[in-house]
């Protein structure tokens, strides 16, 4: 007996999910659904497996996010859902994918100042590919709202990642900011020439 007595009801809707998602990338798998404590694992097989995960994850981290979104747009008490497959599990992409967006406060200049984000370790370092992830949802906020949006203080390795990570996007710009070796990245959007 699942735990959820909703549980049935959000297997055929995740089954139903994949299963357009896959269909529109012309890939192809199955999909086994379970319940796992308070969240949902799905567990995909599939003869394209290699592009289901993507680069570094990041086609599956996609589709895992996409699905929750869903799922949350229907149900906002619906549970979390994990997508595993050939057994490419990767902790730190589900910490990712199972933390809601943060908000931060707004500084004097008006632009957006966000929270550090904490590792589960507890060292306070975080991975490239979360610095990238950090990156990319602060100029999804800067294209959308149109504010600057500053980072966190970090060393001069970090910084280097955000301004990489963001140097091909034509519509934004970055900037450190601040003495010393520990400085903020302020990305903004690109003024028109």
């Amino acid at each position: 007996m699942a735990e959820n007595p909703k549980f049935d009801e959000y297997k055929s809707q995740i089954i139903r999910m994949l299963d357009t998602m896959f269909d529109c990338l012309g890939l192809t798998g199955e999909f086994k659904v379970e319940e796992n404590g308070s969240r949902i694992g799905v567990l995909i097989s599939s003869t394209d497996a290699g592009r289901v995960i993507g680069r570094k994850g990041q086609t599956l981290e996609s589709l895992q996010l996409l699905v929750n979104r869903m799922l949350f747009k229907t149900d906002e008490n619906a549970p979390l859902v994990t997508l595993d497959i050939d057994g490419y599990a990767d902790g730190d992409r589900e910490r990712r994918s199972a933390r809601r967006e943060e908000r931060g406060e707004r500084g004097e200049s008006g632009s957006y100042e966000r929270r550090p984000r904490r590792s589960d370790s507890g060292a306070g370092h975080a991975s490239s590919a979360q610095l990238e992830l950090q990156a990319q949802d602060a100029a999804k906020e800067v294209k959308r709202w149109g504010e600057p949006v500053k980072l966190p203080e970090m060393n001069a390795h970090d910084r280097r990642i955000i301004h990489i990570t963001l140097k091909d996007d034509p519509e934004v710009v970055t900037e450190s900011i601040g003495e010393g070796a520990m400085k903020k990245v302020v990305i903004s959007l690109k003024k028109a020439e």
